[in-house]
């Protein structure tokens, strides 16, 4: 018996021992899971999807969430596993495990997001749910289970925010552009329309200048200066648009819409940033090394080449927008233009008051960023053609191209040129210097309303016009249409210079001149001659503009402005 009650005796302390070995083994044996409340990122820039998926940008800064994991417990936990989804845009993903946490241990967990390039179809900021499943073995051995939800905005594709750092840590620039390189991201020089705007500006160097390379410091110059005079010509322009502050928990940032540069292209507009990264992406598209510099509230661009860098003032292609700069740059409040060496010498100034540590700034190297992670997005496809077609009327509607159509020049007097086709009415005037050719059915009427026009001749059906100016107190191009411009304004126009283009001695415009009766869209053209400046504008109200073209551009081949002659007769004929 006694022998009987010793063998049950051990049985039972083995069992025991078992049990508490089983009992510490499964992890309840003093086992406890607790966690810190998930630090996760309030928005996500959409246009940036691919910098939050990449746990190698910046070391992983650009985390979605961020969970530390304790064992608080004396025991092991066992099969801890994290797993996150993003209802409509991420499935669960793959369950990431930790078969054992021992006792007094911490486990991070990092979630970078594959979101799906659809994000970038958000044109506005939506709501979405970051779902967190965290699951682990319990005392007993049987899984437990929580999912932990937080929300977040989805930025639309367009909007950049330059900061994610609590209100309480600002403490300089750098800080409040915490993720300004963001805008690295936006630099896309293979998008196709990129490639297509690059094309229609290489066409004027006759492409000798594509892929240029690091090394080619005039060549660069030359390709810059191109750019520049295209969007001048072309009419782009700089709009002014300041970001938003916006407040999420204890962030304070500020929130700007920024186009990516195909939308700027097409609608032939930006604020300084967005033309800041055209410029980048073309230029990096043609081969050369590029970098956007941020300064409070403003950015430009800086092209790099192995000899020299050579910034540029993206916002001189519209004078007004530079305001102060005028005078320092030896130019008149008035300015109709901005040449590109002085749009380079401002940026030059910009830069060397930056570098004197007069003010802080941020220069962002698009290569070296965007080979460290920052990837432009997926682009949605775009009927390439159609945006050709937009370049070319674009084009076509320059001074350059109306310049390779003027018929200026001649020896002798201007009216000796050719002689008078059938049915049409030559005007010949200013002492002989000026002649065009005009329907002889046309309204014709000499000396007009504006002080310096000496012939009106207009088609009362299509609207098209031809108005002559003389000037004989001038001697430059430049300040006879501002003479006209402003006569004009005196009789109650509005004079808007969209582009202009030297060619030779004249200088050829286009805009328009607005007034109570309706929108007048032109070409001019002005020229020096023996006695004073000579100008001439052909157009038509704007409605009637495109199909006036081929005779407007037959008008244009007939004009002349020769060297006139010396005599009493002002004008004549």
């Amino acid at each position: 018996m006694k022998r009987r009650l010793q063998i049950g005796a051990a049985l039972l302390a083995g069992a025991g021992l078992l049990c508490c070995a089983l009992y510490f083994f499964r992890g309840g044996g003093g086992g406890k899971l607790t966690w810190d409340d998930p630090t996760v990122r309030k928005s996500l820039m959409t246009f940036g999807y691919k910098i939050y998926g990449d746990p190698s940008v910046e070391n992983g800064r650009f985390f979605l969430s961020k969970i530390v994991f304790h064992n608080d417990g004396n025991g092991s936990v066992h099969d801890l596993s994290v797993s996150y989804q993003i209802p409509d845009y991420v499935s669960w993903t793959t369950p990431a495990t930790q078969s054992e946490l021992p006792p007094g241990h911490t486990l991070v967990s990092l979630y970078y997001p594959q979101l799906p390039s659809k994000v970038t179809q958000l044109t506005n900021q939506t709501n979405a749910t970051l779902e967190t499943k965290v699951r682990w073995a319990n005392k007993a051995g049987e899984m437990k289970e929580e999912i932990l939800r937080s929300n977040v905005i989805l930025r639309g594709v367009n909007e950049i925010e330059y900061c994610d750092l609590p209100e309480n840590e600002l403490a300089n620039l750098y800080d409040m552009l915490s993720t300004g390189e963001f805008a690295v991201a936006m630099v896309t020089p293979n998008d196709p329309v990129v490639k297509e705007f690059a094309a229609e500006i290489t066409k004027r160097t006759g492409g000798t200048m594509a892929n240029i390379g690091p090394h080619g410091a005039e060549e660069a110059f030359q390709l810059m200066k191109a750019i520049y005079d295209y969007m001048c010509e072309t009419g782009m322009r700089y709009t002014s648009d300041e970001g938003i502050p916006s407040k999420l928990g204890d962030i304070s940032t500020t929130v700007q819409t920024v186009r990516m540069p195909r939308d700027v292209i097409i609608t032939n507009q930006g604020l300084c940033v967005e033309l800041a990264i055209l410029w980048a992406s073309v230029m990096e598209y043609l081969g050369c090394n590029t970098s956007l510099v941020f300064k409070q509230g403003h950015a430009f661009t800086v092209v790099h080449t192995a000899q020299q860098s050579v910034p540029i003032e993206c916002t001189a292609i519209t004078p007004k927008a530079i305001g102060g700069w005028l005078k320092a740059l030896g130019l008149s409040q008035d300015a109709a233009v901005v040449p590109f060496e002085k749009a380079v010498q401002m940026a030059n100034m910009e830069l060397s008051n930056l570098e004197e540590g007069n003010e802080p700034y941020i220069v962002y190297n698009v290569q070296n960023y965007q080979q460290q992670g920052m990837h432009a997005p997926e682009l949605p496809s775009i009927d390439v053609d159609k945006i050709k077609n937009i370049l070319a009327q674009r084009s076509n509607h320059t001074a350059t191209a109306y310049a390779q159509n003027v018929g200026t020049g001649g020896n002798g007097t201007a009216a000796a040129s050719t002689q008078v086709r059938q049915s049409y009415y030559r005007w010949v005037g200013a002492n002989n210097m000026a002649s065009v050719d005009v329907p002889e059915g046309w309204t014709r009427m000499e000396n007009g309303p504006v002080p310096g026009m000496v012939f009106i001749a207009q088609d009362m059906q299509t609207t098209l016009a031809v108005n002559v100016f003389h000037y004989p107190n001038l001697a430059a191009p430049i300040d006879g249409m501002e003479e006209a411009r402003r006569g004009i304004a005196r009789n109650g126009g509005r004079v808007k210079i969209e582009t202009q283009q030297q060619k030779g001695n004249s200088i050829v415009y286009t805009g328009t001149t607005s007034s109570r009766n309706g929108t007048f869209q032109w070409v001019g053209i002005f020229t020096p001659a023996q006695s004073g400046v000579v100008g001439m504008f052909f157009g038509s109200t704007k409605r009637y503009f495109e199909r006036n073209q081929p005779m407007m551009l037959d008008i244009i081949r007939s004009a002349r402005i020769g060297a006139g002659e010396s005599n009493n007769n002002e004008e004549n004929q």
